[in-house]
């Protein structure tokens, strides 16, 4: 009897079924938003050194808040384009979950087959296992914890 465990199912990229994260729809959509953001968030800043230079000294507060929000955007863009959507969320638990089922039954089956080999080498360890059986099958008496 083969007591391999079967093999889990590949990631996409090891099938080579993965497209470039650069061109998928969600990171194309990325890209249009930072194209937007960025030249949006310069021009505010230029804005506000302005009111900041006319006398206004909240304004260069704000001068230096624009960048940071440009460069929060960038950041955001960044993990957009590559986090893996088949490993966050719903898709990647539902993942885990197969993968994980997957990996029980393959130890399960390893387990069965190395106590049937262990019973076959010695028939006193099949004899109690029965045995255990039985008595897991029957009314178990009460502990302490049922009384």
């Amino acid at each position: 009897m083969d007591t391999t465990p079967a093999p889990l199912r590949p990631s996409p990229a090891a099938r080579g079924e993965h497209r470039s994260r650069w061109t998928t729809r969600r990171a194309l959509v990325a890209h249009v938003a930072l194209l937007v953001w960025v030249p949006g968030c310069a021009v505010a800043t230029w804005w506000q050194v302005g009111i900041a230079l006319g006398g206004d000294s909240l304004g260069w507060i704000y001068s230096v808040m624009w960048p940071v929000f440009a460069l929060f955007g960038a950041v955001f863009w960044w993990f957009l384009v590559h986090d893996d959507p088949e490993t966050l969320g719903r898709r990647g638990l539902r993942r885990l979950q197969t993968d994980d089922a997957a990996l029980r039954s393959a130890e399960q089956a390893l387990r069965d087959a190395t106590l049937e080999e262990a019973e076959a080498e010695d028939p006193e360890l099949a004899a109690y296992n029965a045995y255990l059986a039985s008595l897991s099958r029957e009314a178990r008496p009460g502990t302490w914890r049922s009384s």
